[in-house]
């Protein structure tokens, strides 16, 4: 270890934090010219740095000493700095990661590694939020089925088991559950024109339901579609045990089950532009969702921080958008910021993620975001997308004050079209997302190109020259016979079409308010539905708490439109729930499964059953067996104990 970083609070009041930051050289040379780059996703007040200044873009920022002063061997340097903010607790809430460059302006960066301490909160000791598990049940199936009857008696599973012919509906589901008997028990199951385990469709059975019957011989799985036929698969995978007996076959419980979805959206939604997660992080996820019932997989993949998705008409979106680093065109955020960082997927690749998904009963929709959160794409297309008259002045939620699409530019147009027509050209599902969230105030208002083109269609509000860019957005995925989705924020400056479907997730008052107005609407707030939220109180726990904590237990309670008369209209027009995993801090297997595990089988149960049959010390046990199941996929699951 040459350099050191340490970060600690001194003081705070009930809206700011003032930190000592000490960099120690602990190396035999003298450091010159020296600058300090960091990442903090809090805004911090630069004019409150001593010794030195501060740039901040996004997470990334740059302290620059007084007077350049040289970094004596084995010394530090000392500045204090201030965060306007009401709550800093925890761990995450510090420096993640830095590096330190002697470069002047206009050279390359070569970065020198800093070994960042975890910041001293000054806080007491805090113990860990726990939720203590009911002992597991003989059939630990989750989500709850609407009818459950155990019978008396196995099935024995074994290689001499064949699957019987069925119905091209079932081909997936068939597909699906080869692949996880050949994965858990290494057992290879034929498909032939007679077998063990049936496939049968049954029309009297409404879309999306199935029926289940566990015999001593035989298996049978009805449904009246494809998705029927994955949820029968679901359970059936849920019933097999972890290890075979003796004899080497594995003893399935007889049951016979009757089940529904409540909700017909059950969605989980994966941030991959922050941070890159690989197609075969994706592919087990999407498994995970299929075995507890989720049918949608919203794939977020373009943000402020890195373009995802292959674009044959602009090659540079993903030559330049898809990576950061200390010398690109996008600077380094949240971590990994001493190296070139990122990743796409390729057309191919995402034809193949939709295949897999498919034959698992998941739907993915897309999310091309606009017209914030646009960094990547303006910094790889400044030609066609940038205004260079634009003087506004804003700051976004992330800190940005240049990732906002100017509706003034013909490129903004052109850019649109070509993106959407390739993207819908690529995903069978019948939804785009776009996104549409977290413009702020001050965009375009010092653009003349953007007031000239306000006063020539009458608008008077900036927000209206959003719901212009969207309603061009609508057109083009209306041709492509898409229907547009967005985030709650698509509604403001008043002129989205109702076909819209929108997402509440600041709060569920939000979604209340765009039902009731006609809107169809997916349940999506954060307080309960935010995967990125922390998990108790104590300072080691990872993810951020800006909408409050979201422990297991909390997860499980959320009833969307509870309020509500059960026969009020306007829960026809709730599609149903989502939850979300941001990955700003996300960047390991390990910490995409403890923020997502276990409570994403919380979520499964409040997707899929049926209100009444919800109960907490029942589902506790529940999730207990499930757990044993996680251990042997080597989830690295937040303990409940």
């Amino acid at each position: 270890m040459s350099f050191r970083l340490d970060m600690t609070v001194i003081a705070k009041t009930e809206t700011a934090f003032r930190f000592a930051l000490t960099l120690h050289n602990l190396t035999e040379q003298a450091l010159f010219d020296w600058q300090l780059h960091f990442a903090n996703s809090r805004k911090i007040n630069a004019a409150s740095f001593t010794h030195g200044s501060l740039q901040q873009d996004g997470s990334y920022c740059v302290f620059t000493p007084t007077n350049n002063p040289p970094l004596a061997p084995n010394s530090c340097f000392y500045t204090e700095f201030e965060i306007n903010t009401d709550g800093f607790a925890y761990h995450d809430d510090g420096i993640n990661d830095a590096f330190l460059s002697t470069t002047t302006t206009g050279e390359k960066i070569t970065p020198i590694p800093v070994k960042v301490t975890t910041v001293d909160l000054g806080l007491s000791h805090t113990e860990r939020y726990t939720t203590p598990l009911a002992a597991p049940k003989a059939i630990n199936l989750i989500p709850q089925p609407a009818q459950l009857i155990a019978l008396d008696g196995i099935f024995s599973l074994s290689a001499d088991c064949v699957i019987a012919q069925a119905a091209p509906e079932a081909a997936g589901a068939i597909r699906w559950l080869q692949a996880e008997l050949e994965q858990q028990c290494d057992i290879q199951l034929p498909l032939q024109r007679t077998g063990h385990i049936h496939y049968q469709l049954n029309s009297q059975l409404a879309a999306s339901s199935y029926h289940l019957l566990v015999e001593q011989q035989e298996i049978w799985l009805q449904a009246s579609d494809a998705a029927g036929f994955v949820h029968a698969t679901a359970s059936l995978l849920q019933l097999l045990p972890l290890t075979a007996e003796p004899q080497g076959h594995y003893a399935i419980p007889m049951v016979d089950i009757n089940d529904h979805p409540h909700h017909g959206y059950r969605g989980m939604m994966i941030d991959c532009a922050r941070h890159f997660h690989p197609l075969s992080r994706l592919k087990t996820f999407i498994d995970h969702l299929a075995r507890y019932k989720f049918n949608t997989f919203h794939w977020h993949l373009t943000d402020d921080e890195g373009w995802r998705i292959e674009i044959d008409a602009y090659p540079e979106l993903t030559e330049i958008g898809a990576w950061r680093g200390p010398n690109e065109a996008l600077q380094p955020q949240y971590s990994h910021l001493s190296e070139r960082y990122g990743g796409y997927y390729s057309k191919a690749e995402i034809k193949e993620l939709i295949a897999y998904a498919a034959d698992r009963g998941i739907t993915i929709i897309p999310e091309i975001d606009m017209p914030g959160h646009c960094r990547a794409a303006l910094k790889s297309l400044p030609r066609l997308l940038q205004d260079p008259d634009d003087q506004s002045q804003y700051s976004g939620a992330q800190h940005y004050t240049d990732n906002i699409l100017s509706p003034a530019l013909t490129g903004t147009y052109q850019f649109i079209t070509n993106v959407l027509t390739e993207v819908a050209a690529l995903f069978p599902a019948p939804y785009v997302h776009i996104g549409g969230d977290e413009v702020p105030d001050g965009a375009w208002t010092e653009s003349p190109a953007c007031q000239a083109f306000m006063a020539k269609h009458g608008y008077r509000e900036p927000m209206e020259l959003q719901s212009h860019i969207l309603r061009f957005a609508n057109e083009v995925l209306r041709a492509k016979g898409k229907r547009m989705m967005g985030w709650e924020e698509v509604i403001k400056g008043g002129g989205v079409d109702s076909q819209t479907v929108i997402y509440s997730w600041l709060s569920e008052q939000a979604g209340l308010q765009s039902a009731q107005a006609g809107f169809d609407v997916i349940m999506q707030p954060a307080q309960f539905t935010y995967f990125d939220l922390v998990q108790g109180y104590s300072p080691e726990e990872m993810g951020v708490d800006w909408a409050g904590k979201l422990p297991l237990d909390k997860v499980y309670s959320y009833r969307p439109l509870a309020e509500l008369d059960p026969q009020d209209p306007v829960h026809q027009h709730l599609l149903g729930i989502q939850g979300a995993l941001w990955c700003e801090r996300v960047d390991t297997q390990q910490r995409f499964d403890h923020m997502i595990y276990p409570r994403l089988l919380a979520l499964a149960e409040v997707c899929w059953s049926q209100p009444q049959l919800r109960q907490w010390d029942d589902f506790s046990a529940r999730l207990h067996g499930q757990l044993h199941y996680l251990d042997q996929a080597g989830v690295q699951y937040r303990r409940c104990d």
